[in-house]
């Protein structure tokens, strides 16, 4: 590819209990969390269209630290709108979700994104069609701004994120093991050497 960007996908995980505060663990990929009953793990993957998306060298997925970790790189063009739809899968899996808990949520953050605006990722319960990723409105994010919320609960939940403005998202609802699908509208522009860093954290309230 000539022209790049990297979305690099590392994984941090909080609980967090009445008077006890657990620190956060930093790990590089799939994050795995067993405590106070609680087990829950989330990884990235190459999704279902990842195969096509990647012959056209619009997409690429670089396994790093045995697997662990893996960096996204995506080339859009100067001149066209790229669009690839169920490229990446968010897979979840929560071994024990009937454990008393008065919140349970995954938050991904986005940040030191130098992406040019307009450089869409969306989010989806379902696989998603060209016309769904063409039709559905950016959620606007500013710094401070509550975190654009996914309920993983309805098979239609979708929301479509600018990473240039370093969005926080806040997906609830999901059940013991689901998959998420990740899809990317990139605006004409010129995205060499543009990169943001993605964190997650899956958070815990009992």
């Amino acid at each position: 590819m000539n022209k790049k960007i990297a979305l690099i996908m590392i994984a941090a995980v909080a609980v967090i209990l009445p008077a006890v505060a657990v620190a956060d663990v930093l790990v590089m990929g799939q994050l795995t969390l067993e405590s106070y009953q609680h087990h829950t793990a989330f990884e990235f993957q190459p999704g279902p269209n990842y195969a096509a998306a990647n012959s056209t060298n619009s997409l690429g997925w670089i396994v790093q630290n045995d697997g662990t970790m893996g960096t996204l790189d995506l080339e859009g063009s100067f001149y066209v709108q790229t669009e690839m739809i169920n490229v990446i899968d968010l897979n979840l899996t929560v071994s024990n979700a009937a454990a008393p808990h008065t919140f349970m949520g995954l938050y991904l953050n986005v940040s030191s994104s130098d992406f040019p605006s307009g450089t869409i990722m969306v989010i989806s319960t379902s696989q998603m069609s060209f016309a769904t990723l063409e039709s559905t409105a950016v959620t606007t994010y500013t710094s401070g701004d509550a975190p654009i919320a996914l309920n993983a609960a309805s098979a239609s939940s979708v929301i479509a994120i600018d990473l240039s403005q370093n969005p926080h998202v806040l997906i609830t609802g999901f059940v013991p093991t689901q998959t998420l699908y990740v899809s990317f509208l990139l605006g004409p522009g010129l995205y060499a050497g543009s990169s943001a860093m993605l964190t997650g954290q899956f958070v815990v309230l009992a």
